[in-house]
Formats: structure tokens, sequence, C-alpha cells
């Protein structure tokens, strides 16, 4: 809504928002200088040093309300003081004595007075003040300043009556350019400045009023027109630019509200504004400035624009320039009679009010109205809280419903201020927390020191009425409901000792009764919840807010130190400390004296109708009470944490935090109040570190251990668990160990607090702690009890092994089993740590095989740790561990690890087990190994194979093998056949790879991708070998694949790739025809045969004799059977295939045969064709008759030295040669018979 004016009723109906608690007079004096009054007189308050100040003509007055005695007088020039004003001091410009600024301000000239403040001393009050003449001033130039305002880092503004505004700039001292003061014209334009002062410029409408916004870094000037203008600051402060101007106030306010005419109702007076009043952040976030009007009425300007003040979010970053100044809504005055009934009041006729002096402040209005002529009403208006909580529960957004109520005072008002800050604009909350807020009202009778009257107020003096008021406390219950009631109640009984001797013993036995007899009952509510009672949530509410100062604070802060580095110190102020320990102490007093307040569910079970009820009833009690007793915990451990802290001050936190290392001063920095009170795992941490941290520096300085336990246990025994003893005890005992002499007393001393540390104190340890222990008892050579003591912090910090379940599942992030696992890791490492230093001593076979077997995660970092050593690999072997296969062996198994798996295996000979983690090694997928590697593995796995068949056959069979020899045999032949075969593999990848490395500008991407894996024979030929025509890879792939050739369709294939091969050869100009072919086909075929599948002799055979009969010219006799010599084909098998392909020629001899015909493949024939593979037996013949005679005659008896001689079928070649010979005779082949013959006479010799 655009307006408001909802108030509502009070319970007492003669309730008030504010009660005069007392009236101080001015003193006589004062009155004394008033009748020498010649000209003019004003007065005010300055609330931050308790004084009222009084002018007298040119006399200023500062008189101290709060002792009514002490009083100032300034007297030291001539001139009328026409106004003064109270300011922050500018940084560096006066002495550090000098807290404020008076601004004094006459006709002539503009001074500042330095003003000192220190708190009374015991017995006074109201402070001291003294004031500093720091002969700083400014001309006036006639101009009298009406107003005077100060920002926060001490900018000072003063509005002229001239209608311009000025500041007041000062500085330390004078400056190059510029005087140490100097008066400037903020609105002047820059024509003024060359006008001459007689012509005068038309003066504007004077300002009435400032305001400093020091949050948004704005300035309001309230203008007699009534009309505000908007002066921004600049984001750092140091600017002055006007952003707006709202002239038309009055009819924006018409607009938003028909029932605001304020002219008609003030005797048909113009319309004005009285004051304007900032409304800080923490109390809205679109609302900026509320003016308050003559007729009493508020109004609200926002500087946020429209949309942002829906979604109720700030006008961009604080300190911007507004966007807008808007006026957003109208509050109309309350009733001067706050008996009538407040609801309709929209539309009735309004009282007329004459509002002159108003204060709006925290949620709480004062208006001071004109009553009559001795007197002044001041109207209050406070939220009202109840309602507003109530609707707001119903709905997101609901309007603003005050209680209003008018007091009566003496004199006429001329300043109203406030005494206290603002806890809040919901005065439930404050209750428990903050003392009632004070406003001082100064008139010319003195000051009236006003109490503002809150809910518990209200109840309170409902209590104080005893039974005339039962009827009313009925309807009070009703209206806040018993929750808040409660907690009421709570606030009145654990006030302090002088509040509750004020209330009377009624007050209290009332809230007593309150809380017992109508506190209610935990019931069932919907769905089976529990609803507890408004005794319960009273408490609840009255706990979370008497913390609530201190709740979200850092109880621990880090601050620099004098020599550098953070030091840590208590961020919480004593006294504040102090008084939610009192408050909670009384609590915890009141509920300890009432045993019934934790309810016994058998005693205060109200009877049922039935078992069922009665069940209901039971849980209702015990949720309650389980409710009740820890709501209970928590007060007693947030008195000990206050006690903890304020210990903690006491015993100089900086100095002791100096012993802690910069991890822990980090993690301790921050931890708030919160944390420590409600035993977060944060809070218990840091709560034990500083215990411990306060113990050591107690036992530095030769404290005894008890006397700092007996100090702990009665500040904060929930602090301070039992274990701690022994691990205080242990320390004293560490440190009498290190300054007893060596021997046997030395070491009694460090075993027997290794004891007290193992029985249930290591796992509270902290990874810091256990450090320093660590190094206590390496101080004293014990590296062993370093270990025990490491091992049983990490195993009793996670009983449940959930680090290694953390572990096994790869280390997940964000993961709760990650803190625990990190707390195993750094015990580990403290080990670890020792090892390092002390290798000669801890990292020996003998002590490393004495570590405990029980903990797998730590041998696992020990087995890290080694690793990573480069020259502590070798223990590893040493450890004799069960732990040591299964670290290796684990996923995800890096090279490192496999390396150290299989030299692990070959180390405790079990060598088959080595065979397949180098095997596995070999198949991995990755750039981890490369092609060679991976073959290097496959050899070794096939010797280990090997070795382990030997030693099975030899009786000697691997370690943890239980099957029979002739099992294991047999199983070790089948691993190695395998291994053979994925060797062999490997090594056409590797010929397929190095044939690629040729053109790498082609095949990059191939030649990396075959260092990745190890590829299947199939994976070789489709994706390398057969689309790249890398034929001698392809008869390899052949040769590997098979060892038979099956079907005429796979021959076909093994010809057309050995066609290829030697087309190739002919193909490449740089090579000699047959000669080149020749020698390809031996290449290859010493490689290939006797592989049927990849080189079949006949075919290859065929192929070469039809390359003979095509290129004729270049054909000598033996070309075939040489070539398949060289091929390392035995003479018998040479001898075979060519008698074949002769005795197929010869029977498809026909009369047209020449050396060109052709028959299918493997099938040349014709005479011509039989006539070259006679020759061609004959060479070969001719060439066996050398080597078995020994003769060396020939170019080919050294390469044929290594043939089988002793296997050629004589009788079968001299048959074969008759038969030649009677073909040669037939066809009259004279030459080729002669050859045969020879060749035959040789054969029948040997025979």
């Amino acid at each position: 809504a655009s307006s408001s004016g909802e108030y509502e009723q009070a319970i007492p109906v003669d309730w008030q928002v504010v009660r005069q608690q007392r009236l101080i007079p001015l003193p006589d004096a004062l009155f004394q200088q008033y009748d020498l009054l010649e000209c003019r007189c004003f007065m005010g308050l300055f609330p931050e040093i308790k004084r009222v100040w009084i002018t007298v003509d040119h006399r200023l007055f500062l008189w101290n309300y709060e002792d009514e005695s002490d009083f100032y007088s300034f007297d030291d020039q001539e001139q009328i003081i026409v106004s003064v004003a109270l300011v922050r001091p500018k940084a560096g410009v006066f002495v550090d004595a000098i807290k404020h600024v008076l601004v004094v301000a006459t006709p002539l000239e503009v001074f500042l007075l330095g003003v000192g403040y220190a708190n009374s001393v015991a017995g006074a009050r109201g402070g001291e003040v003294t004031l500093y003449a720091t002969q700083i001033s400014v001309a006036a130039d006639g101009v009298s300043m009406t107003s005077i305002a100060g920002t926060d880092d001490g900018r000072v503004f003063m509005a002229g009556n001239d209608g311009a505004l000025y500041e007041f700039v000062y500085q330390a001292e004078d400056g190059w350019m510029t005087r140490r003061a100097r008066k400037v014209n903020l609105t002047a334009s820059m024509v003024t400045y060359f006008m001459p002062t007689f012509l005068g410029a038309r003066r504007g409408a004077a300002a009435v009023a400032l305001a400093v916004d020091n949050e948004r870094k704005l300035l309001y000037v309230l203008l007699q027109d009534a009309s505000i203008k908007v002066f921004w600051l600049g984001v750092q402060g140091d600017e002055f630019v006007q952003a707006h101007h709202h002239k038309t106030i009055a009819s924006a306010a018409a607009l938003l509200c028909p029932q605001f005419n304020e002219g008609a109702e003030v005797g048909g007076g113009a319309f004005a504004i009285v004051s304007l009043h900032v409304i800080p952040t923490s109390e809205a976030r679109t609302l900026s400035l509320v003016a308050v009007t003559r007729g009493g009425s508020r109004l609200y300007f926002s500087t946020a624009k429209r949309m942002q003040r829906l979604y109720d979010s700030a006008s961009g970053a604080m300190g911007e320039r507004p966007e807008a100044f808007e006026l957003v809504h109208v509050r109309l005055a309350p009733e001067t009679q706050p008996t009538l009934a407040a609801r309709g009041m929209m539309g009735r006729r309004r009282t007329a009010l004459n509002v002159h002096t108003a204060l709006c402040s925290g949620g709480t209005v004062l208006l001071a109205h004109t009553w009559n002529e001795d007197h002044d009403a001041i109207l209050g208006a406070a939220p009202a809280c109840a309602r507003i909580l109530a609707s707001a529960a119903r709905q997101p957004r609901t309007t603003l419903v005050e209680n209003a109520s008018t007091t009566r005072i003496e004199g006429r008002t001329w300043a109203i201020s406030a005494l206290s800050a603002s806890g809040g604009l919901n005065d439930l909350a404050t209750a428990a927390s903050q003392p009632t807020r004070q406003f001082a009202v100064l008139t010319n009778a003195g000051v009236a020191m006003l109490e503002k009257q809150r809910p518990v107020e209200m109840l309170r003096q409902l209590l104080v009425r005893e039974a005339s008021a039962d009827g009313q406390l009925g309807e009070f219950m009703r209206h806040y409901g018993d929750d808040e009631t409660c907690a009421m109640c709570f606030a009145l009984l654990c006030a302090d000792d002088a509040e509750r001797a004020a209330a009377g013993m009624h007050v209290l036995n009332g809230a007593r009764r309150i809380l017992f007899e109508y506190g209610g009952v935990p019931r069932m509510g919907d769905a089976g919840s529990v609803v507890l009672s408004g005794r319960h949530n009273g408490l609840a509410m009255y706990v979370a807010r008497a913390m609530q100062p201190v709740w979200a604070l850092a109880s621990i802060v880090a601050r620099p130190g004098e020599r550098g580095g953070t030091r840590l110190h208590v961020g919480i102020a004593a006294s504040l400390l102090g008084g939610v320990q009192d408050r909670l102490r009384r609590l915890q007093v009141f509920i300890a004296g009432n045993q019934r307040f934790i309810p016994d569910q058998l005693n205060q079970m109200p009877l049922a109708a039935s078992q069922a009820e009665t069940a209901d009833a039971a849980k209702c009690w015990h949720a309650e009470a389980m409710s009740l007793a820890a709501l209970y915990d928590l007060i007693v451990r947030a008195v000990e944490v206050v006690s903890f802290l304020c210990l903690l001050g006491d015993s100089n936190l900086p100095v002791i935090s100096d012993s802690l290392d910069d991890s822990q001063r980090q993690r301790l920095a921050g931890v708030t109040f919160a944390q420590l009170a409600a035993g977060a795992d944060a809070g218990q941490q840091a709560s034990r570190e500083l215990i411990l941290a306060l113990v050591n520096a107690q036992i530095r300085q030769s404290v005894s251990i008890d006397s700092v336990s007996d100090v702990l246990s009665k500040r904060c025994a929930t602090l301070f668990a039992s274990t701690d003893v022994g691990l205080y005890k242990a320390l004293e005992l560490l440190k009498l160990a290190l300054d007893a002499d060596e021997g046997g007393e030395r070491k009694a001393l460090a075993g027997d607090a290794l004891a007290r540390l193992l029985a249930g104190v290591a796992g509270t340890l902290s990874p810091g702690m256990l450090g320093e222990l660590a190094a206590s008892f390496e101080a004293l050579g014990e590296y062993s009890a370093v270990v025990a003591l490491a091992l049983a912090c990490a195993q009793q910090s996670d009983p449940q092994n959930a680090a290694i379940a953390y572990w096994g599942a790869g280390t997940p992030a964000n993961d709760a089993r990650e803190p625990v696992y990190l707390k195993r890791m750094a015990c580990y490492q403290c080990i670890l740590d020792i090892f390092g230093r002390q290798r000669a001593r801890t990292l020996t076979p003998s002590s490393l095989s004495r570590l405990p077997e029980d903990d797998a995660l730590f041998h696992y970092a020990l087995y890290d740790w080694l690793l990573s050593q480069a020259d502590l690999v070798p223990l590893l072997f040493e450890i004799g561990s069960r732990h040591v296969e299964e670290y290796l062996a684990l996923e995800p198994r890096t090279l490192e690890k496999s390396e150290m798996l299989w030299k692990y295996y070959v180390h405790e000979g079990r060598y088959a087990c080595a065979a397949l983690v180098q095997r596995q090694i070999a198949a991995a997928q990755g750039g981890d190994v490369g092609l060679a590697q991976r073959i290097e593995y496959l050899s070794l796995a096939v010797g280990n194979c090997k070795v382990a068949i030997d030693r099975v056959r030899a009786g000697k069979p691997q370690p943890g093998e239980e099957a029979s020899e002739e099992t294991l045999a047999n199983e070790l032949s089948q691993v190695l056949r395998a291994t053979e075969d994925q060797l062999d593999v490997a090594q056409v990848q590797l010929e397929i790879q190095q044939q690629l490395s040729h053109k790498p500008e082609l095949h990059a991407e191939l030649t990396a991708a075959l260092d990745q894996q190890l590829f299947t024979v199939s994976e070789l030929y489709e994706r390398f070998a057969e689309p790249l025509r890398l034929w001698d890879c392809v008869l390899l792939i052949f040769k590997v694949s098979s060892q038979h050739v099956h079907g005429d369709e796979q021959l076909a294939v093994v010809e057309e790739v050995w066609r290829s091969v030697m087309r190739q050869v002919l193909d490449d100009e740089q090579r000699t025809g047959l000669m080149a072919v020749g020698s390809r086909v031996a290449q290859l075929g010493a490689r290939l045969y006797p592989s049927n599948a990849a080189f079949p002799l006949p075919t290859v055979a065929a192929i070469l004799v039809d390359l003979a009969q095509e290129r004729v010219a270049e054909y000598s006799s033996g070309f075939v059977s040489d070539t398949l010599l060289q091929a390392t084909v035995p003479y018998w098998a040479v001898f075979d295939t060519l008698n074949t392909l002769y005795v197929r020629a010869a029977a498809t001899a026909t009369p047209a045969g020449s050396l060109r015909s052709r028959a299918p493949a493997g099938h040349a024939a014709g005479p011509r064709v039989a006539e070259l593979l006679a020759r061609e037996i004959a060479a070969l013949a001719s060439r066996w008759v050398d080597v078995a005679r020994g003769s060396a005659a020939t170019s080919m008896a050294d390469d044929l030295a290594g043939a089988q001689t002793d296997a050629m079928p004589v009788i079968a070649v001299d048959e074969a040669l008759s038969q030649y010979i009677i073909n040669a005779t037939l066809h009259n082949n004279v030459q080729l018979k002669t050859e045969l013959q020879r060749v035959q006479d040789s054969i029948r010799q040997i025979l």
C-alpha cells in the first residue's frame, strides 16, 4: 500500500509507548544566565558526550544532565552564537584525545573547538569533557548558519540563511596553495564569484535542516519551501553533486493518500516538514529517509527505482549515485487520544496536530506536539510486533501496525535524542539481550528522561496489578501467544538483581506461575509430529535471543603482530561476553532451581482415556524432555565457552599463539561462537587445540599440570575432556624425560608417556599435536614409539576403517569420509617424516620387517613413499609383508608399480606370476610403453614361463601352488604357447611400424597408434597391412595366423599377394628385373618357409616359372631353383615341387604351346614350360652334386653350405632325369638331352 494509518490499542489499555522516568530540572545558574539575555538563546542535546548545550547571546554552556551539577561555560568570544553542532573530527588533524569537534557559528565567523571525552571515574556520572582551542576558524561574512551537520569522515556542511550551502574545509597545516581552513560555497555558480556584492544574486529558499546518510554517502537538505534536495558525496565521500530535488512533496503525498491534507488540518496553514531522519540499511533495504510533517505524518522516501522496490532489493552498490528520489509511502499521524478505537481510522477525520520537534529511531517515533502554552505532548508510536509477526506468518508482505500513546511533559520541547542504540525493530527479540531504550527530551523546564515500554514491560505492568489484571493478562497471552509470553517470563525471571528487586517478588512469582500453569503441554500434531509446549518454545526463544549478540561473531581472530606475521586474539569484547554469560548463568540457576522444569514423563503425564492416548502422551513428554535437556546442555556449554574465551584473554592469547604453526593459526582464526557453543566438529577441534596451546604454554612456564587441569575443569568442564588429563600428563612426562640424563630413567619416562597416550588419548590428537609429540620422542631416540603412537592415532580416529573404504573407492570429492582419510594420512606422514630424517636407524630390513601388519593403509602409504625415493626402492623387497603384493596389484596399477610387481614375483621365485604381469604390461593400452618395450616384456614373459616349467618338472613348484606337477606343467605350457603367439603377432606389428616410419609425413598417426597397444592379427591386416599394401607384412600375418592353407579361395589370395610382391619389384626401375625378384623372394622365403599359409611352395614356384617365361631375355638356367634354395627350401622340397610342375606341364603339352602360353594359376603348361622346368631340375641336381662332392667351384657353394644334402631323393631324381631325356628325344631337343645326360652321369657317379 502507498499509505497507512492503522494503530492498535495496547494491552493494558493505559499502556504507553514511552514512560517518563524523571524530569531533571535545568540548573539555577542557567536561569541566572538567561536573565542576562539580550538577543538570542538556543539549546540542544549532545547525547554522545551526555551534555545539554545552551547558548545565551555570545556564551556557550555545557551541562552534564546525568550528574545534574557539572556546568561548563565558554565565553572567549563576543559574537552572538547562532548555531552549534558536535561532529566527528578529520583523521590526522587533531591529537588522539580529541574525539569530537564542536562547531560554533556566529554571524562573523565559524570556529572549531576540540572536545575530549573520558568515561566517568568511579562514583561519577556523565563522563568528563575537556574543550581545546584549535585556532581553526573561517569568516562567516555576515551569513548566519542555521544548520550544521558532519559526516563520519570529518566533512562539515553548513546551511546559511542566504540560501547557500557551505562546507567548512580544514586541514592540519597550511598548504602551498591552500589555507588551513576555508569556507566553500557548494551551491554558488561561477557567475556569483564575479558579480559585485551590492547587486546581490537572487536567493533561493533557505535550508532548514541537514541530514547526513553515511552509509549511502548522501546529504539531505530540507528547504523552507518544504522541498528536499539530495546531494551525492561520492563513493569515497569526497564529492558534492546535486542528485535530485523533490519540489512537490505535498502533492505527491496527497496522490498516495487521499486523507492527507495537512494544510487544512492545521488551521489552514501551509504544508511544512519539521525534520528529516535517515533510515539505516539495517532497518530497510529500499527506504532511505523519513520526513516528519507539522501535522505528524511520516513521509517515507526511497532512492531506489520502482522495480528494485518491488523486489525489495537495494539500489545498486552502497555509496553509488542514487538513480531516483521518490516519495513511496505516507504514514498518517497517530491519535492524540490513545484510548480511541484504532480500526477504521483511515476513513474518519483525524485530530489536528502541531508537531514542532520529532525523532524517528529504530522503529520508535516520538513527536513533540504543542498541548498548551505550558506543556507539550509527546506522541509515541512503535511497531505492534505481535500483530505484525502474526500477519507475516500468513502472507509475505504485511502492512505496518503500530501502538501509539501520548505522554504530557512540562515545558516547550527543544530537542529529542536517543540515549542508546536500537537493537532492532522487533522488541520481542531484544528483551533477552538488550536493555530498555532511553530517550532524552529537552524542554525549557529541564531534561525529561523517557523509557521505551516493550511487551515485556507490558507483562510486568500487568503482573504488578495482581488480580485486577487477570482478564487483561489472559487477553495479553492470547494476543502474543504462549511461546512469546513464556519467553517474556524468562526475561523477567532472569533479569539482573537490580531489575528483579525493582520488579518485586510478586512479579517474579507471577511470571513463574505463568510458566508452569499456563505454559501448555506437548501434544500430537498433524501427521504424527509432536508440537512442543509454549514453555519449551519460550525457553528456546529466550536462549537464542540471549546469545544473538555473539552467536555469529568470530571468537578468535588473527591480527598482524608487531614483529610481522599474525597473532590470535579473542575477537569478542569482554563486556559483551560478560553480558551474555550473566544472562545465561541466571537462566541456568533458574532451571537448576526448578527441578520440575524438565518434566518427568510419568508424573507430568495427564490422565488419558485410552492406552493409545497414553502412548501418544508419553511420546510427547519424552520429546519435550529430550529437547529441554539439549537446551540446558547448550546453555551450560555456552557459559563455559565464555569462561574459556575470558581465560584465553587473561592468559595472553597472542603470546600463546606464537607457538602454533601457520596452518593452525589459519584454521583457528574465524571460528565463531556458534561453532564453539554448539559443539560442531570445527568448534570442538578449535577448542581442543586452544586448550593444548594453553597447557603447553603453562608447561613451558613450569606450571603444574594438576593446577592447570583444575582451572579448566572448574571453568569449562564440557570443553575439557577427561582423556585430556592423560595427554597433559604425557606432555609433562616427556618434558621430564627430555630434561633427564640418558639412561634407564629417561627411557622409563618415555615409555610411561607412550602408555598414557596409547590408552585412549591417541585418537583425540590433532595432526599438529601428534607432530609435536613425535618430535619429542624423536629427540629421545624412541623411533618405535613414534610409529606406535601415529598408528594408534590413525586407528583410534577411524575405528570403522572408513578411510580404507574411501581410498578403495578412489577418494571421491565431497565425500563425508574425506576428513577421516586426511587425518590418517597425516598420521602416516608423521612416521614417514621420521623415516626420512633417521634413515640409518629406521630404514633397515630388520626394523621394516617388524612393522605392524594390521594397518594396510599405512603400508600402502609407506610403499608410495619408498617408490618416490629412487634409492629406497630395493627396500620394498626386504619388508616381507603380505601387503606388498596387495599394494602392487591394486588398481589403478601404474607402470612403475607393475614393474615392481613382476620383479617382486621374480624375487620370490614366482616366475609364472611374473610372466603374467609382463604380459599385462605388454597388452596395456596407452603411451606409457612403446611397441619395442612391449615386445621386450613378451620376450621376458616367454623366458619366465620356460623357467617356471623347468622348475615344475624339476620338482620345484612355485610358492603357493597346490596343483599336481603334471597339471601345473600343462597350464604353464598353455601360457607359454599363448605368449609366444602374442610375441609373433607383436613382431609383425613392429614390422608394420618400421615400414610406416619410412614415410613419417604420411603415416605419423598410424605409427603412433601402433605404439599405443598390441593389435590382433585381424586388426593388423584390416587396418594397416592390406589397406596400405604392405604385402610382405600381409605374408607375415598369414604365417602367424595359420600353419595350413585351407581352400582354393585362400590360396588365390596368397597367390595374388605374391604376384603383387613380385610385380612391385619389377615396377621399380631401380631394381634389376628377375635378379631383384629372386632376391626379394629369397629374403621373404627365408622368413616365411615352411609356412604353407604364407609361403605355399608350388604357388611361389609356378609364379617364378611364369615370370621366367615372360622375361626370357633376363632368364638364366637355375633361376627358379636357386631362388627357392636361397629361401632355405631343402633340395628335396624344391625337386618335388619342380617335378610336380613338370609332370603337369608335360601332361598338358600341345603342339601349339610356346613360352607365352599360360595355364590357370599353379598350372603353367606347354612344351617350352616343360623344357624350362627340366633345365631347372637339371640345374638343381647339378648344384646338389657340387655340394655333395664338397666342391666350391660354383658361386653358390658357400650359400648352400647349410642346406640339407643328405635328404635328396637321388633315385627319384635319376628316374626323373631319364624321363626328361626321353621327352627331349621325342621333341628332338638335342641340347637339353645332352645337358640332362651329363647331370645324370654325375649323379650316377655318386651312387
